[in-house]
């Protein structure tokens, strides 16, 4: 097991190498500018807190399940903490991705697809209104109101 200096020595260089990684990514798709800084660094706080979760967990074996011992003496398996907060901070790394453009549903957004089949120098016209029998009838009753 390691200890608590040793995590936050693998904790803070997985961060820096991280924000390396995501400022490199968002240049080169000329995403960046300096307005998402704020949200880099709660991108980089969350990824840092999952990180720590995620090397306790691993630490100790990744186990899905702990044993509990309840008030009546009844003992019962239950979810393992850490397996919780990695599960709950993955979730909220991912949301802060999608929110910096980093996901492939938020690509999607931007894509147009479609567009008009009317060229720019053509004039676009209203329909000249087809008069059936039973729009002359309608009329006629609708007048004499």
């Amino acid at each position: 097991m390691a200890t608590k200096k040793e995590i936050q020595k693998r904790v803070s260089e997985k961060t820096e190498a991280e924000k390396n990684r995501i400022l490199k990514i968002m240049r080169d798709a000329d995403i960046y500018t300096l307005t998402l800084d704020p949200l880099i660094e709660s991108y980089l706080d969350i990824y840092e807190i999952y990180m720590t979760m995620h090397l306790q967990w691993k630490d100790k074996g990744f186990p899905a399940t702990q044993r509990h011992t309840n008030k009546a003496g009844a003992t019962n398996n239950s979810k393992h903490p850490l397996a919780q907060q990695v599960e709950t901070w993955a979730d909220k790394k991912t949301k802060a991705l999608d929110l910096l453009g980093l996901t492939n549903k938020s690509k999607s957004q931007k894509i147009v697809t479609g567009g008009s089949s009317v060229r720019k120098d053509e004039i676009v016209e209203k329909p000249k209104d087809n008069i059936t029998e039973l729009d002359k009838h309608r009329e006629k009753w609708r007048g004499a109101k």
